[in-house]
């Protein structure tokens, strides 16, 4: 872990720890609490900001959003290295994006339906699922359970996004994985090579998706970190790090 400038390299600062300047030199002399500056992907953030690092787009981007505050862990999104959220949202606001970002690239490929069918949260605790399509057409029985985590993610979600339709354009598709970091997806790339031009085109595809296999390894990153004691860190913060978040999704894309 680095205390001095804010790294130019996004790899040393997968999860950032906000603290006063003071409570930075109380790491270096407080029995075990040096061990939260040993870690080469994370930075302790002292405040106030020095004045070299506060024109860094991603430190501008946290001032701006009211995230420099002491005691706040913040995890980098797997989708754009500037960009953070709160360890104790980052699991619904990663899934969030990357469904986004799906939807988004449908668009692109000439899509005129995305629809949820189904959600999943696997948790160590156990499995929480809702059966979207069955809840539409107002079937009963389409919740197996349904946790505060999956919640708070379905009131936020665009389940059912329309689109005019139209050609592929593949080449933008391909654009927007490359940059947010999904071209690994390989149902995404599937979908791609699927919209290529040529004869008898998809016209739909039921995908399975995860949305949170690109944020593990940041929230491990966070999940490792060792808060020395007597930083006030939010309770929600340690329940979600000692618990897997894993959203799945069953969409239904038409063309």
């Amino acid at each position: 872990m680095s205390t001095g400038s804010f790294p130019s390299d996004p790899g040393s600062r997968k999860a950032i720890l906000v603290l006063q300047r003071h409570e930075v030199e109380r790491c270096q002399y407080e029995p075990g609490a040096e061990r939260a500056l040993i870690d080469d992907e994370t930075y302790v953030l002292p405040l106030p900001l020095a004045v070299d690092d506060a024109s860094h787009p991603a430190l501008r981007t946290l001032s701006e959003a009211g995230l420099l505050r002491s005691g706040s862990m913040l995890v980098q999104s797997p989708f754009d290295a500037d960009s953070y959220e709160e360890a104790y949202l980052a699991p619904q606001r990663f899934a969030l994006a990357k469904h986004m970002y799906f939807s988004a690239m449908c668009r692109h490929l000439g899509a005129t339906e995305v629809s949820v069918e189904q959600i999943t949260l696997n948790t160590s605790k156990g499995e929480q699922s809702l059966d979207v399509k069955a809840s539409r057409l107002g079937a009963k029985g389409g919740v197996t359970a349904k946790s505060e985590d999956l919640n708070k993610v379905l009131s936020q979600m665009d389940l059912h996004d329309e689109f005019t339709g139209g050609p592929a354009d593949v080449p933008a598709a391909e654009r927007l994985l490359r940059r947010v970091g999904l071209w690994g997806d390989p149902n995404m790339r599937s979908l791609i090579e699927m919209r290529r031009d040529g004869a008898n085109q998809i016209k739909s595809r039921t995908v399975k998706l995860s949305l949170s296999s690109e944020a593990q390894s940041t929230l491990s990153v966070a999940g490792r970190f060792e808060v020395p004691q007597f930083v006030k860190i939010s309770a929600d913060y340690k329940r979600v790090v000692q618990e897997r978040h894993d959203y799945q999704l069953t969409v239904l894309v038409k063309f």
